[in-house]
C-alpha cells in the first residue's frame, strides 16, 4: 500500500516528474520538474569528460529510486549526436528504456505554462521548453 505522501506526490499525469538532459561540448545541463515546478537544476561536465559509461544511467536510476517512479527523460541533442549519447541512446539514436527511466529524443523550441522556478544556477529557459516527453511514457 502506498504512503499518503507518495500518492500525493505522484498526483495526476499533469503532475508527473520529468528529467531533461542537454549535453553540449561545454557542459551537461539537467532539469528535473514535477508538473510545472522545478525540483532540481544541475550543470555537470560535458559528456567528453565523463569517464564511466554508466554515469548518466546511474544518475537517472538514483533519481528514479528517490522519486519511486519510472522517469520520462527528454534528451536534447542534435540528430548527429544522438547515437550513444551518454549511454542513453542506441546506435540508431533511439532512446533507451528501462524499469527506471524512458529516454526520448526531444526537439528544441516548444513552450509550456510557467511554473515555480529555482534561482541561482543560470538560465534554464531552453530546457524548460523541452518538457515534451508525453506523460503516458512510463
Amino acid at each position: 500500500m502506498a504512503h499518503p505522501e507518495q500518492s500525493t506526490m505522484r498526483g495526476s499525469s499533469m503532475d508527473s516528474y520529468k528529467v531533461i538532459l542537454s549535453p553540449t561540448t561545454k557542459w551537461t545541463r539537467i532539469l528535473v520538474t514535477h508538473g510545472p515546478d522545478e525540483l532540481l537544476r544541475a550543470i555537470l561536465p560535458p559528456p567528453s569528460q565523463v569517464r564511466h559509461e554508466r554515469a548518466a544511467a546511474t544518475l537517472l536510476e538514483g533519481l528514479s529510486l528517490w522519486f519511486d517512479t519510472t522517469l520520462p527523460v527528454a534528451l536534447s541533442v542534435d540528430a548527429r549526436e544522438a547515437s550513444f549519447c551518454l549511454g542513453l541512446t542506441g546506435a540508431l539514436g533511439i532512446g533507451v528504456h528501462s524499469v527506471f527511466y524512458q529516454v526520448e529524443i526531444a526537439e528544441r523550441g516548444r513552450r509550456r505554462r510557467r511554473g515555480a522556478r529555482i534561482r541561482g544556477v543560470g538560465d534554464f529557459a531552453d530546457l524548460r521548453q523541452l518538457r515534451l516527453v508525453p506523460d503516458d511514457v512510463r
